[in-house]
């Protein structure tokens, strides 16, 4: 039986979720989801950077051209891995670090260069990428322009770590009065909430024994 893909978590913000192409971070155990250029496709792919036609040709040419894709993965992990770290600070009320600022940046600058804007066919402007072949570091232009924005948006006053012990996702919360704790309530919120049940369990089974000595 093949292996089951990873379906990759979307929030509709490239920059959290490239950042979080990492599965429990803060643990003893992280997971990598990002381990060949295979899975950068699948990543832009789900999260709409390439399209279903750019993905399918990047694809071929990521199976054709073996040697140069792994420095590629590993310029890509750069770039992550400085993203989230700034994220992170933030979160946590920190002045990011200037190194990874200028990673960000240098690929921001990339990134702006090839930026048009396009008159549309029913009147009015739009910008978009210049036309061209899908590569592995167009990949990454859509993810730092979306950095810029996270970081320049009124929203970034929201931008929280996820407290489980084992997660450390970035995310946003949109929620009106803040209140939104964990990435995903379905996954760490049920975790805490089940934690937080045997500890009371265990304290109350633990009580008779205390009572009786």
């Amino acid at each position: 039986m093949a292996e089951k893909l990873w379906r990759f978590h979307l929030s509709g913000r490239p920059a959290l979720d490239f950042a979080n192409t990492v599965s429990w971070r803060a643990s003893s155990r992280p997971v990598e989801r990002l381990e060949s250029a295979e899975d950068l496709v699948r990543w832009a792919k789900q999260s709409r950077v390439l399209t279903d036609r750019d993905a399918r040709q990047l694809a071929q040419q990521v199976r054709r051209k073996l040697a140069p894709t792994t420095a590629a993965v590993a310029r890509v992990r750069v770039l992550r891995e400085a993203i989230y770290r700034v994220f992170s600070m933030i979160a946590d009320s920190h002045q990011p670090n200037q190194s990874d600022m200028a990673t960000i940046n240098r690929v921001l600058s990339e990134a702006m260069r090839h930026i048009r804007v396009t008159r549309r066919a029913h009147g009015g402007f739009v910008s978009a990428w210049q036309k061209g072949p899908p590569s592995l570091r167009r990949v990454l232009w859509p993810v730092a322009r979306s950095v810029a924005e996270v970081l320049t948006s009124e929203d970034l006053g929201r931008l929280k770590k996820c407290p489980s012990a084992n997660c450390g996702w970035i995310f946003l919360d949109t929620t009106r009065n803040h209140t939104r704790r964990w990435c995903d309530m379905k996954v760490c919120g049920n975790r805490a909430k089940a934690r937080r049940y045997y500890l009371r369990q265990r304290l109350m089974t633990r009580q008779p024994r205390a009572r009786r000595s």
